[in-house]
């Protein structure tokens, strides 16, 4: 079931484009045999008034030689005049359906650049289900490949740990679980970061081929209003999407280094005790696991954040503007110098 629905992902989009494409080209084959028409009707008036014209100065020089006797236009200047005015007709008529075939194909030529951009949207969507869907079978793969016994005796120390923590202060357990988990954090941020640079690429070749389409347009002739209208839109959507795309690689790039750089320091603490990170006002037990489990686990750690820092967990934990407000670097640096000397 799964393979026909990723068949039916790949087929859906190009069905699409080859429908537009047809579409296209049919307006464009009809518009082409309008012209000519209106062309051939152009050449049979320009004919008809060349003989009106003369038809007119043969009856003039008759009325000059007759003395001006008769003044009556002769039956074949009548017909000239009657079969201009039929081609005049005929002209007007074919002007009008050649407008309306415009207009047909004007339209025809935005559904086609609008499904155009759904289509590109769409194959950005695939390949991001594409890349988490690697990302989980690489996930599922490794979780089977994982043997029984390792998994009972990865427990056994954690229990042992448990029954630690109960009696004594904990050490900071920096090739323990959360070493682990902050490892397993990283490698989530590293497989979104994939995710969205693939996606990146496909929004910038979007964009490029947005402005190269404007510039095709303004450059043609005749001109074609509604279709540049369309482009002009659809390049400001791509590029709203792209900035989008870049802020949030941005973000992730952050935080990825941020517990890189966590996870380097955590080597340096095996001996350093755990402190009790709920003393500081505004992070209770859930906060505190949660840092616990991006490798913070000290007052000192909080109190020596930077700004990228400060910004990364308070993205991850979603405490927005939290620890700015309630101080919790003050409060972090004044409980670790109470308890362990100044801070340089």
């Amino acid at each position: 079931m799964s393979s026909l629905l990723w068949l039916l992902l790949y087929l859906a989009p190009l069905l699409g484009v080859t429908a537009a494409l047809f579409a296209w080209f049919g307006w464009q084959w009809r518009g082409s045999d309008m012209q000519k028409r209106i062309d051939e009707l152009d050449v049979q008036i320009e004919a008809a008034q060349t003989a009106l014209r003369q038809a007119e100065a043969q009856h003039a020089a008759a009325l000059g030689n007759a003395g001006g006797l008769s003044e009556a236009p002769a039956p074949h200047d009548l017909a000239a005049a009657a079969e201009l005015q039929a081609l005049r007709d005929d002209l007007k008529s074919a002007r009008s359906e050649a407008r309306l075939r415009q207009d047909e194909a004007a339209k025809a030529r935005e559904a086609a650049l609008a499904l155009e951009t759904e289509t590109a949207r769409l194959l950005t969507d695939l390949e991001q289900l594409r890349a988490a869907h690697t990302t989980a079978q690489a996930e599922l793969d490794s979780l089977r490949s994982t043997p029984p016994a390792a998994e009972e005796s990865a427990a056994a120390p954690a229990k042992t740990k448990r029954k630690r923590s109960t009696t004594t202060k904990a050490k900071a357990p920096a090739s323990g679980a959360p070493s682990a988990t902050l490892r397993e954090k990283i490698a989530e941020l590293e497989s979104q970061l994939h995710v969205h640079q693939a996606g990146l690429a496909t929004l910038t070749q979007e964009s490029d081929d947005w402005q190269r389409r404007i510039h095709k347009l303004e450059e043609q002739t005749p001109s074609d209003p509604a279709g540049l209208g369309l482009a002009r839109r659809s390049l400001a959507d791509s590029e709203k999407r792209l900035a989008t795309a870049t802020s949030e690689i941005e973000r992730l790039q952050n935080q990825s280094r941020v517990l890189l750089r966590v996870e380097e320091t955590t080597a340096a603490r095996d001996d350093v005790p755990n402190d009790d990170l709920t003393q500081i006002k505004g992070i209770k037990k859930i906060i505190s696991d949660q840092l616990r489990s991006h490798g913070i686990c000290t007052w000192r750690q909080i109190a020596q954040w930077n700004e990228e820092e400060l910004r990364a967990f308070s993205e991850l934990l979603a405490f927005k503007n939290r620890a700015t407000r309630e101080q919790w670097q003050q409060q972090a640096r004044a409980l670790h110098e109470a308890a362990h000397g100044p801070l340089p």
